[in-house]
């Protein structure tokens, strides 16, 4: 960079002895300001982001270099509100150069009068380098040479420098639709639905309010949201008596309306011509629960419990027990719309005979109804003060006798097939087996043994267990099978039988199972791990001589292989002999 210091001319040589030379001329004669050239500058988009010009050198071109998606406003109209972009300003100067002016070194633009209600223009908050224009609020249509007036202003003297015009085109059109929508996710219908804020439909999540969305979409940038505009009105066609709405598009259930159904929202522009009177309407409900009703479904749950009912809770077979059975409860809304509350906090069940039917409590969350001793109770179920429903259930003397048992225990091992499998384990492990219980009503128990309903009722007093088997497995009164030791010769038959009740025959279940001692630690087991330990072949019809092998595992545990010098084999006296 070369500096004038004195009045004169110097010839500058770049390269060395034979580069290239250039003369400059220093000038005693002062610079100064001729003009002003202004431009505005935007992106051609409906809207400006500040943050999106840089702080750069603007070179005088044609298109105005402020990158490539930049160009003069004349070659491009403001088409939207607030759209506008950076003043671009640069002084002619009196030897015939240009020179930028930023607001950092005196450059100040205001609209002229004609532009004052049309255009506004600021210093850039994330960029100081350059002013803002953009179109305001409500402006109208207006294009001319002398929309802003570009200043340089001396920052000593405050004097003007030099001043000149910025070009503005400024073409709003009108809009093309108007829309509006409820943005609340409002009930289970069609139609946005919402409550009165005491009614008992809050307690399912029905809302008391609903936001409404606007928007009017123009030729040039597409929707606009007019939700919280100053120009968009909000006024009630019908439903005035059921609900309020705010300026911002709130709806509201008025708490002390008594009535239900339909409303309809007008939403207008009428101080905005842009809008072109257009204008759009939304409708929306307000419901109320107008009722509940009820059922008494079979406690515990079991496959198809869900779509029976139950009105008569019997005796369990003979014992002293009575069946369960679970509220099931739902509301209707004004709006046709039902929701499940079985399991909702603010159901409420009572009983008004307790010495047959107890007050009911919760359990997982729903009332389960329990006889206690015969007679009937009228059951209600309410849902708020109002709602409310009322019916009678029968608790019976008479049996719901068991008609089918059916073993369900998962043993160790499903082998071998045709049986309920293998129970192998360590000596004196315990299983609890699981039984499916069938009554003469139709009820089950899903199990009767472990289930929810053994609680209630011990399964010891209707269902009776055995073994014929007991060295290998026995099997206590409440279920509880023990390996005691392998079987060699068959498998242990457990059986399940419920009593003769009330006249019905005796009622049994059959589970052929085998049963296998692991290895302890330390120790050898000899023969197959499921089912039978040897074949029935080597253990029924032996011959003398013969010789067969058997697979033989060891527990070696975690630890590290143990060493066997010698081990013993027990068998019965009657068992071929082993010689080797």
């Amino acid at each position: 960079m070369a500096t004038g210091l004195a009045p004169g001319s110097a010839t500058i040589r770049v390269g060395g002895a034979g580069g290239a030379t250039t003369v400059v001329s220093v000038d005693s004669d002062p610079v100064y300001a001729v003009c002003i050239s202004g431009y505005l500058v935007h992106d051609g988009g409906a809207t400006f982001t500040p943050s999106s010009i840089p702080a750069r050198s603007l070179a005088i071109t044609d298109t105005i270099a402020v990158g490539a998606a930049y160009r003069k406003t004349l070659d491009a109209s403001l088409v939207a509100e607030n759209a506008g972009g950076a003043i671009a300003a640069f002084a002619l100067l009196s030897d015939g150069s240009y020179f930028e002016v930023l607001p950092s070194n005196g450059l100040q633009v205001v609209p002229y009068a004609a532009f004052s209600t049309i255009l506004n223009s600021s210093s850039l908050s994330s960029n100081t380098d350059y002013y803002r224009a953009f179109v305001k609020a409500n402006s109208n249509n207006a294009a001319s040479q002398f929309a802003l007036r570009a200043s340089w202003i001396d920052r000593c003297s405050n004097a003007t420098l030099a001043a000149g015009p910025v070009a503005a085109n400024v073409s709003l059109p009108t809009a093309s639709s108007v829309s509006v929508s409820v943005v609340t996710a409002c009930g289970t219908g069609a139609t946005c639905s919402i409550t009165r804020p005491a009614d008992p439909a809050v307690n399912i999540g029905r809302k008391t309010g609903a936001q409404l969305a606007v928007s009017i979409t123009f030729p040039s940038q597409g929707a606009v949201d007019f939700t919280n505009d100053a120009r968009t009105l909000y006024s009630l066609a019908s439903g005035a008596d059921l609900v309020s709405v705010s300026a911002t598009g709130f709806v509201s259930a008025l708490p002390s309306a008594t009535g239900t159904g339909p409303v309809t929202i007008n939403v207008t522009f009428p101080s905005y011509a842009r809008a072109g009177g257009k204008w759009a309407s939304v409708v929306l409900r307000v419901d109320v629960v107008a009722g509940i009703s009820w059922r008494a479904t079979p406690y515990p749950t079991y496959t198809g419990s869900s779509s029976a009912s139950t009105t008569t809770l019997r005796q369990i077979h003979c014992s002293t027990k009575y069946q369960r059975a679970a509220v099931v409860a739902s509301i209707v809304l004004t709006d046709s719309t039902s929701a499940d509350v079985s399991t909702n906090s603010f159901l409420a069940v009572a009983s008004a005979t307790t010495s047959a039917i107890p007050t009911p409590t919760r359990v997982s969350s729903q009332y389960v109804l329990v006889g206690s001793s015969a007679g009937t109770s009228q059951i209600t179920v309410s849902f708020g003060a109002n709602i409310t429903s009322t019916a009678p259930i029968v608790v019976s003397a008479a049996s719901a006798t068991v008609t089918a048992l059916q073993w369900t225990t998962t043993w160790q091992s499903a082998l071998p097939a045709g049986s309920s499998g293998t129970f192998a384990a360590l000596r004196g492990a315990t299983k609890t087996t699981a039984v499916r219980v069938s009554f003469s009503d139709g009820t089950q128990l899903t199990d009767a043994v472990t289930g929810a309903q053994a609680a209630w009722v011990p399964v010891s007093s209707y269902l009776s267990f055995a073994s014929d088997d007991v060295e290998s497995i026995s099997i206590s009164a409440s279920g509880v099978a023990t390996l005691e030791t392998s079987s060699y010769r068959r498998a242990a038959v457990l059986s399940v039988t419920a009593a003769s009740c009330d006249g019905t025959t005796a009622v049994s279940g059959l589970s052929s199972v085998y049963a296998n001692v692991e290895p302890a630690l330390g120790d050898i087991d000899l023969g197959n791990r499921y089912g039978l330990p040897f074949s029935t072949d080597q253990i029924n019809t032996p011959r003398v001589g013969q010789l067969f092998s058997v697979p033989m595992r060891i527990n070696f545990g975690t630890g590290p292989y143990f060493t066997f010098t010698s081990f013993n084999l027990n068998y019965p006296s009657d068992w071929p002999k082993v010689y080797s």
